[in-house]
């Protein structure tokens, strides 16, 4: 067997390759700059400039036409792949995988391919749907398409009647024009079903409305006539021999790698991030900030680490970018890979902030990049950040001064599992006094993927989250790994908007940097949970927040839920507000008077052990 099996992309996603598998630039024609890495649709026998009809179907075409060697011809698309190797059955046609890692998936195929050399046909598994086919297509395209086609195959091939008339009274089809045949089954399918769809698109049935999605109807109205060409070709040819196998979506995967090569290396400037839901508005003002200050002659790739975002929302944040066309957002769908892992009770619900280990993954041929907590403002181009001079360091971050009080005084924590701080850091991550000095806040880095290597360190990392119970979760892990392998940024790179008195008992040299930076940041950043601007009205730089959250498609939604946050009503009615409510007014108590300081915190760690409460 010499299989070729054409992918076909219009835009760029992560890509699959292998002997078998060929990445193939589908409407690059009329495209407005090649993909990169891959063959195009528009050279030889081509139907390259009609893909905005044909779909995927112009990769198809090329191959019948160019391809002259393979003895197998497939097709598949950069969001569906056959499951040659049945890693995930199903008696559903389609399957959306968790994750799915590029490489695993071409090695298993080859090893399948060379194991099956003797197959005729690899077909999906039939989709069953709640109404006819005729019934389906009618309500989501142009009826007149398969009635003009069924009239045109009464002239042109008569054989087949009877089999499309039972396909469009159905409720079975092959979905997606995803296949695997050998070379004389695929010319005989597409000699006839390629005159049949020229013919409907050279057909005199106006269209002067259709939507993006209805200009595809050649695609759509092939996937009925795939389906009745394999039923009456089965029939006809009883010896053949088959493989039905499922269709891997992975609109909804965590797909590694997101890109190869270096195509993100050439003086663009890389920024990584990563949130749930919840923290999608603070994401948005994090963009709108970087963005006003990013120099317009520089290209900008954001790389956005999301749990399952929904398209509208994702739609919202790419609109800040729009009228940027230096500035890239690649959505990056990475599901909730680290749900389950440990997570104090003082932290948020959400881990989503261990999502940038994932990073070595899905990135691994950048070269560098800067990665951002989204609860933070820029006031300066992030470009000056991505250019620090690391020389070969692998990491660069800004000191946590806050964390640095445990040199001077005594840290307890509101965790009764973390009593004292100082023995956390010293005994169980194992942190000399120095390197405390010098412990970082994780929430800005610069990370040089040329000075490590990339696969061994996401993978160690990704091991100690396993399993293991570290109270600042990623950062504390970080600080672990990297430890005295790291440059210490200005501290103006990561300005936090913590009470200015609750630097009074950080080392003298280490508070003076931090207070003086909070005259000129470069970064703002909110990372305190009592100092949330969109919970706290009297927290400092917090117009700084609300003016920029005002420039995003997302200010009234945090308006709103800080307003019912703050009114009596709400905060009676909901019980995790009431005690949101009931820690504010003990914090306040101990700002006006503060000898109960010690007596409230007291009577606070007793509360949350009796009564589990997360703050």
């Amino acid at each position: 067997m010499k299989a070729s099996i054409y992918m076909a992309f219009h835009t760029p996603s992560p890509v699959v390759a292998s002997a078998a598998i060929i990445p193939i630039h589908v409407g690059r024609a009329v495209a407005d700059a090649p993909l990169d890495g891959m063959i195009g649709d528009d050279t030889g026998h081509t139907l390259s400039p009609y893909n905005g009809a044909y779909s995927e179907l112009t990769a198809l075409y090329w191959a019948w036409k160019n391809d002259t060697d393979a003895t197998h011809v497939g097709l598949m698309h950069y969001r569906r792949l056959l499951d040659f190797s049945g890693t995930h059955p199903s008696p559903a046609a389609e399957v959306w995988p968790e994750a799915v890692r590029l490489d695993d998936y071409a090695a298993a195929t080859e090893t399948w391919l060379r194991r099956n050399a003797e197959i005729d046909l690899v077909l999906p598994i039939s989709h069953r749907m709640p109404m006819t086919v005729d019934e389906n297509y009618a309500d989501q395209h142009d009826p007149r398409d398969l009635d003009f086609v069924e009239a045109r195959m009464a002239q042109l091939s008569p054989a087949y009647l009877d089999d499309f008339r039972a396909v469009r009274a159905g409720r079975e089809l092959l979905l997606a024009n995803v296949f695997l045949a050998r070379r004389e089954i695929v010319d005989a399918y597409c000699r006839w079903a390629f005159d049949l769809l020229e013919a409907l698109r050279s057909a005199d049935i106006p269209r002067p409305h259709v939507s993006p999605y209805n200009a595809r109807y050649l695609g759509f109205v092939a996937e009925r006539l795939f389906t009745t060409f394999m039923r009456k070709y089965l029939r006809d040819h009883p010896e053949t021999r088959v493989e039905r196998v499922n269709i891997l979506n992975l609109g909804r995967s965590l797909v590694v790698p997101f890109a190869r090569g270096a195509r993100f290396n050439d003086g663009a400037v890389n920024v990584a991030f990563t949130s749930d839901r919840a923290y999608l508005p603070q994401t948005a003002a994090m963009v709108a900030s970087l963005i006003e200050h990013a120099a317009p002659g520089r290209a900008y790739n954001l790389f956005y680490l999301h749990e399952n975002i929904g398209d509208r929302d994702l739609d919202l944040l790419r609109s800040l970018a729009v009228a940027h066309g230096n500035v890239t957002l690649h959505a990056i769908n990475v599901g909730t890979a680290f749900s389950q892992e440990y997570r104090a009770r003082h932290h948020a619900p959400s881990n989503a902030t261990y999502n940038r280990f994932l990073l070595f993954d899905l990135l691994p041929d950048v070269e560098r990049l800067v990665y951002l907590d989204v609860d933070l403002v820029l006031c300066g181009d992030v470009a000056e950040l991505f250019d620090t001079d690391m020389n070969d360091a692998p990491l660069a971050a800004v000191t946590d001064a806050l964390m640095t009080r445990v040199l001077a005084t005594r840290v307890r924590t509101r965790d009764p599992e973390v009593p004292d701080l100082y023995a956390y850091l010293s005994d169980d991550l194992g942190l000399s006094d120095d390197q405390i000095s010098r412990y970082f806040n994780a929430g800005v880095m610069v990370m040089n993927f040329a000075a490590m290597e990339v696969a061994k360190v996401g993978r160690e990392l990704r091991e100690m989250v396993a399993g293991n119970r570290y109270f600042f979760r990623d950062q504390d892990i970080l600080n672990v790994y990297f430890r005295d392998r790291f440059v210490t940024l200005p501290a103006q790179f990561n300005v936090h908007n913590s009470d200015r008195g609750a630097y009074d008992n950080v080392p003298v040299p280490i508070r003076n940097d931090a207070l003086a930076a909070k005259a000129d940041p470069f970064i703002v950043h909110f990372a305190a949970a009592h100092q949330k601007p969109w919970r706290e009205p009297d927290v400092e730089f917090a117009g700084l927040f609300w003016s920029t959250l005002a420039r995003t498609p997302f200010w009234f939604e945090v308006l709103e839920a800080t307003r019912r946050h703050h009114s009596l009503p709400a905060r009676l009615s909901r019980p995790d507000t009431w005690k949101h409510g009931v820690v504010i007014a003990g914090r306040r108590l101990g700002r006006r008077f503060p000898a109960l300081t010690p007596w409230l915190l007291r009577i606070y760690r007793w509360a949350l052990g009796r009564f589990h409460w997360i703050n």
